[in-house]
């Protein structure tokens, strides 16, 4: 198993374990509604399954974020030169800079390890806080459109950002923060 380590976080690859800790996290509507895919309400046997399936991507790289206790996820999936950043933190956490820094360190351990030009990512336009998340890792904005939320059961309006490995690797406070334990 793969572990990163950042100043105030562990991240580690999903086990079955977690399954009860993603669950009670995501079965909050505040943190659900700001998630494309995810169902509302969420269930531990729907936390299973999606961990489960994870054997099924060789291309993810997926990690819990913890602090004492699972406090959150984030992933870089697909295939090819430019997969997609993805994170969600539990309500208690929010506001602390976590995500950030998990995704830091997540970034550059995709970096350093895979052969990526970029990353792109994206957030609902009323999520704000996610916003400001992409802006200090030093993505930009690349465009926009709408996405279907499954909590929500609409369409959102979403902001598209791209980080490229020269950004990230020129830009010094967003540089990798963590080491591989």
């Amino acid at each position: 198993m793969h572990i990163l380590v950042t100043r105030r976080l562990t991240l580690r690859p999903p086990i079955a374990f977690d399954a009860e800790d993603i669950a009670l996290w995501l079965s909050n509507r505040a943190v659900a509604r700001m998630l494309a895919r995810v169902p509302f309400p969420y269930a531990q046997a729907d936390a299973e399954e999606w961990i489960a399936g994870l054997a099924d991507d060789p291309d993810a790289m997926v990690y819990t974020i913890h602090r004492q206790r699972l406090i959150g996820i984030v992933s870089i999936e697909g295939a090819g030169p430019e997969p997609e950043l993805g994170y969600w933190l539990a309500e208690p956490w929010h506001g602390r800079g976590f995500v950030s820094e998990a995704a830091r360190a997540l970034i550059g351990h995709a970096f350093a390890t895979r052969d990526i030009a970029a990353v792109r990512s994206s957030a609902f336009v009323d999520n704000p806080a996610s916003q400001r998340v992409q802006q200090k890792l030093g993505f930009s904005v690349c465009g926009g459109g709408n996405a279907w939320s499954v909590p929500r059961n609409e369409m959102v309006a979403i902001v598209k950002t791209r980080l490229t490995r020269a950004a990230f690797e020129g830009n010094a406070h967003v540089r990798p923060a963590a080491h591989a334990a």
